[in-house]
């Protein structure tokens, strides 16, 4: 009898300390899960100024039909306005001193930090810092040229 009594003590006692120190509740956190849909779409709608450098890979004499870079290093000073902006889908137009005025089609991604960007022939990605600034990436791949840029998007209104 002696030897029964002891082990279902201590399993009484054991049981007992796990109830009171909470190893076997579920209690839920008491830090509030923050979702994509909680936070605040930036609205990007206006006028930014556009400062980049570039390089370039000339495959041809002549570069492509919308492409603004025409020196292996260049660089582009460019207004981008975005003029229409439903929830996180854009439409603008890319206004450079050379080559041709492109439209454009942006989206903010799901984290509200994140930027992309598509025009005619090529793709932007982007890292909104704040309200007024976008560090970006821009990207094309042509049969003419092929053009990587980095530079920033500053707003002006």
């Amino acid at each position: 009898m002696k030897n029964i009594w002891i082990p279902g003590l201590l399993a009484m006692l054991i049981t007992g300390f796990l109830l009171m120190s909470g190893c076997t509740t579920n209690a839920p956190s008491t830090q509030p899960v923050e979702t994509a849909n909680q936070l605040k779409i930036p609205n990007l709608t206006g006028t930014w100024n556009v400062e980049s450098q570039s390089g370039v890979i000339q495959k041809s004499a002549v570069p492509g039909q919308w492409t603004h870079q025409k020196s292996l290093y260049d660089s582009l000073s460019a207004q981008a306005v975005i003029t229409d902006q439903k929830d996180r889908v854009m439409h603008g137009k890319l206004n450079a001193s050379s080559g041709a005025d492109e439209s454009f089609v942006a989206v903010i991604g799901m984290d509200n930090k994140t930027f992309y960007y598509a025009d005619y022939d090529g793709i932007l990605d982007g890292q909104i810092v704040n309200d007024n600034l976008i560090n970006v990436v821009y990207r094309q791949v042509t049969a003419n040229d092929t053009v990587i840029g980095v530079g920033t998007w500053t707003r002006v209104k």
